[in-house]
């Protein structure tokens, strides 16, 4: 061969393939999670794709610039929203911590046992950490707004600059989990679903959406947690490990899933009449119906049982961290058999209304899905219905044990 076409040409060298592009152009806008994994996010809100398929925790700590924004440090962007260090700035600080220590703080354990980490090492703790320390100053804020209605605004506007600025740090702090952080953050994502909770107060019900986003953003603490437990097992001082030990069923699989929980519930998974047989099923969307009503009869197996009723509203408020994934997609497609039983679980958190971060919640919901269910459906509310007409509701001191 002479290195010579029949045109007498040389040839032309063979087509070498392209390298991949290991790192494509991505959004500057994308979650926390995506950016550090450098892979391109979807931008969903309140999780993106990604990290909902991982079970990760979605925290967009970025704000979105126009286009002429200039463009300085990413330091600086990112604390843009900050208020400015002064005097006034500090007096606040101030008076939120001590708020939340006084007050907040307490409000929001349910026995002996959550007040030690509510009231006692979490401002101790803050301090270690500004994720923690600004989400102190969010909730004091948010607790104050609830308790005087006349600077209910100017309340809320500080809770939202500071719940910015907890989103932010805690994304931070996430992809840097160690066990020196691992109790702060803990907090830190526990603190942020008490304020998820909140959102639920004030949400229009007009026309009805099923509340997925509190689900989802509420659930995506899980992985914190799950990420927490090798970190802290063998440390029974770990501030997370007495979160996650306080609360059995966040372990124990067959505890919030058993078949046996869910046995005065079966009615719920009935396929006979034709609107029962008109539903699209398989495996994965009976295994998310059949857990869910586990979970959820446990907690009125409990109740009936008398076990202390602090164990009781640990499990209601853990409740979007646990439950199955699929079974917030059938929410999400706002089928009925889905929303029925979303419907059971609001009922028994209707009990837990004393609580200033729940209040009329579980009223709210439970009537508001009754009213969008159809009519060959409404049987299914009979029950959620009558819960609420008991006007069954834990107090403070059945939850301390205070006389």
């Amino acid at each position: 061969m002479d290195g010579i076409d029949h045109d007498g040409h040389e040839p032309s060298e063979p087509e070498r393939k392209r390298p991949a592009k290991l790192f494509h152009k991505k959004s500057r806008n994308g979650c926390q999670q995506c950016r550090a994994r450098r892979v391109k996010c979807n931008e969903a809100k309140p999780i993106c794709g990604g990290c909902q398929r991982l079970e990760m925790t979605c925290v967009y700590d970025r704000q979105r610039l126009g286009n002429n924004a200039a463009t300085g440090s990413s330091a600086r962007t990112e604390n843009m929203g900050d208020p400015p260090e002064s005097r006034d700035r500090r007096k606040l600080e101030l008076q939120l911590f001590y708020h939340y220590t006084t007050e907040t703080g307490p409000s929001l354990a349910v026995d002996k046992a959550s007040y030690d980490l509510w009231v006692a090492p979490l401002p101790r703790l803050a301090l270690q950490s500004d994720a923690l320390l600004y989400s102190m100053f969010s909730l004091a804020a948010l607790h104050s707004a609830s308790q005087d209605e006349a600077k209910k605004d100017h309340n809320m506007s500080i809770c939202h600059t500071y719940l910015d600025m907890t989103v932010r740090e805690h994304a931070k702090e996430v992809s840097q989990l160690s066990k020196e952080n691992v109790d702060a953050l803990c907090l830190t994502s526990s603190m942020l679903r008490i304020y998820y909770f909140l959102t639920l107060q004030e949400r229009s019900l007009q026309p009805y959406q099923p509340p997925t986003e509190w689900m989802r953003a509420t659930g995506s603490s899980s992985a914190i947690f799950r990420q927490a437990w090798p970190m802290v097992k063998d440390n029974p001082d770990s501030i997370a490990f007495q979160m996650i030990t306080y609360t059995p069923v966040i372990r124990d699989v067959e505890a919030r899933t058993g078949e046996e929980n869910r046995r005065g519930l079966l009615h719920l998974l009935r396929r006979q009449g034709s609107h029962e047989l008109a539903e699209s099923w398989d495996a994965e969307v009976q295994e998310a119906y059949e857990s869910t009503l586990s979970y959820i009869g446990g907690i009125w197996i409990a109740m009936n049982d008398h076990e202390p009723p602090a164990g009781v509203a640990r499990r209601l408020v853990i409740f979007p961290m646990l439950v199955n994934k699929r079974f917030i997609d059938l929410v999400e497609e706002r089928r009925p058999r889905a929303l029925a039983i979303l419907a059971h679980y609001f009922a028994l958190l209707a009990m837990l209304r004393c609580f200033w971060w729940v209040g009329d919640v579980g009223q709210r919901e439970v009537h508001a899905i009754a009213e969008v269910m159809p009519m060959e459906w409404q049987g299914a509310m009979s029950w959620p219905l009558e819960i609420l007409e008991q006007q069954i509701v834990f107090t403070g001191e059945e939850l301390t044990g205070a006389k």
